[in-house]
């Protein structure tokens, strides 16, 4: 613990002076990379960096720490103006701790709810205050999907405009079988695609009733609400569109609106999965919310291993890993071990391999990204404000590798752009760790999406072959439990192992990555 404390005042004097402090031991290739990793997570995802959330204290100290170990490593810089930092803006917006929202009922009598307990607004699009403290009348419209090749249509014979939307989340079911096809279901799981619905025919909000899986994230779904948006000074003008407000319900909160309604809000989930059904309510509802708005600077952390090949030294292969998290929320921090600490230490650690091995004829850049928690923002800023992203040949990202099985690691996208990336990946799999890769979540029709989740498809955007590394932690993520004492080391050690082959593989290639002619990004 003295010496945790004594490398967060170093930082925290560095924050100021820029200085670096630590000391620089002398390194070898037979160092433990155990111990490296080991260390490196025990601070990383400590109390004392308070979660690493983008634009914080926390994401400052880490940055700082991440720099200097590579200059510990030998790893050069290629940020801003010479230093390992690529800085830039970005804009938070938030909502105030008094916003809420008032049910208003027939008989005159009203209930509110706060931020903090029953309701929880969406911050992924803030609301535009023309919306607030107003009265709305308000319409049920059943799951909220337009479905043609299912004949299934929520909006029939009704019009929103002007008028709240209230649906219900998830898709309808017949004996809990679904009875939409897989497109409807694929697009319609997520909410954005309901609410986007909503906009397009002019409602003015959207309220949306819980289903079993809100109601099991529902502390998640709250301290989302107490988050901030952030947006790329390059997407403000986007994010200045009309925005409605979209309020989630708990089950408190759905059955106080529904009381004496047509339908209580347990006789609604059962009659509508049978056929979609409309209604106005009773109820009225008032948005009481108010939104504030600060600019904040942030900074990737860019590391160089020089190439050893004059010729290919502007041909670079990145890895890369995103090293914010989700801060404080209340009285408790979220440490973020394996999300995304673990990646962070894996990046971390084969830079110092790759560093001390020499033996990379393309020169490869390591990548630190912030801002990836609040929607892959460092990864976007980097791979369009970036000269040298032209002249990537692959990236390869690693997001929450240090759960699950210690000889498992879920692989994602290596052959969408390049197969033969995928078949490097295989080949250099079996030569080294030999790790079971499974690419369920790999197909183009998953339904979680992962391949578009994490910073490498900032990368892939630009058409650069990639390939995704992932665990599949559910059971902590995203909660104050994800802690150190739950990693595996050992499975890092073995993802270390892997990255600093295959990386090896890619820099001494006699011909860049052949880039499949169908490309698959979308």
């Amino acid at each position: 613990m003295k010496i945790k404390n004594m490398r967060i005042l170093i930082l925290l004097f560095s924050l100021s002076t820029q200085s670096v402090f630590f000391a620089q031991p002398a390194l070898s290739l037979n160092d433990n990379s155990y111990t490296y990793v080991k260390s490196n997570l025990e601070f990383l995802a400590s109390d004392e960096l308070e979660g690493r959330e983008t634009a914080s204290r926390g994401e400052k100290l880490a940055s700082l720490f991440i720099s200097e170990e590579l200059e510990k490593y030998g790893v050069k810089p290629f940020g801003d103006s010479g230093s390992y930092f690529q800085t830039f803006n970005m804009q938070v917006e938030g909502l105030t701790e008094e916003s809420g929202i008032t049910f208003l009922f027939k008989d005159n009598s009203s209930i509110s709810y706060s931020i903090t307990s029953d309701i929880a607004y969406s911050t992924n699009k803030l609301p535009r205050n023309k919306f607030a403290n107003n009265e709305f009348e308000i319409v049920f419209a059943g799951y909220g999907i337009i479905s043609e090749e299912d004949d299934y249509d929520s909006y029939k014979n009704i019009d929103v405009a002007g008028k709240v939307v209230l649906i219900l989340n998830g898709t309808p079911k017949n004996n809990g079988n679904e009875i939409l096809g897989v497109n409807a279901i694929r697009k319609y799981r997520w909410s954005s695609a309901k609410t986007n619905l909503a906009k397009s025919k002019n409602a003015v909000g959207v309220i949306i009733l819980p289903d079993d899986e809100n109601l099991m994230y529902w502390d998640y779904i709250i301290n989302r609400s107490n988050s901030k948006s952030y947006s790329l000074e390059e997407e403000i003008e986007r994010n200045d569109e009309e925005n409605i407000p979209i309020v989630y319900l708990n089950e408190n909160s759905a059955k106080t609106l529904l009381e004496n309604e047509k339908f209580s809000f347990e006789k609604l989930k059962k009659n509508i999965n049978l056929k979609p059904d409309t209604f106005t309510l009773n109820a009225k509802v008032n948005f009481n919310y108010k939104t504030f708005t600060e600019i904040k600077p942030v900074r990737n952390v860019i590391g160089l291993i020089e190439g050893n090949d004059p010729a290919l030294k502007n041909e670079y292969v990145t890895i890369g890993a995103h090293y914010d998290h989700e801060g404080i929320k209340g009285s408790e921090i979220y440490n973020g071990a394996d999300d995304n600490g673990s990646g962070t230490v894996t990046i971390l650690e084969t830079a110092r391999q790759l560093s001390l091995l020499k033996n990379n004829k393309r020169p490869i850049l390591v990548i630190f990204h912030t801002g990836e928690e609040k929607g892959l923002k460092g990864s976007t800023y980097l791979a369009n404000n970036s000269s040298f992203v032209d002249n990537i040949i692959s990236h390869i990202n690693i997001d929450m590798v240090g759960r699950q099985s210690e000889d498992t690691i879920y692989c994602i996208g290596a052959s969408r752009i390049s197969t033969e990336l995928g078949q490097l990946v295989e080949q250099v799999n079996k030569e080294t760790v030999n790790f079971y890769l499974n690419y369920t979540f790999d197909s183009p029709t998953d339904p979680n999406r992962f391949y578009y989740r994490s910073d490498h498809i900032s990368y892939a955007n630009k058409g650069i072959p990639i390939a995704f590394f992932y665990d599949y932690m559910q059971a902590d993520y995203h909660k104050p439990s994800d802690t150190v004492e739950k990693i595996n080391f050992t499975k890092i050690v073995k993802m270390v192992n892997l990255l600093e082959s295959l990386v090896l593989k890619i820099s001494n290639l006699e011909h860049k990555l052949t880039v499949n002619n169908n490309i698959l990004v979308n």
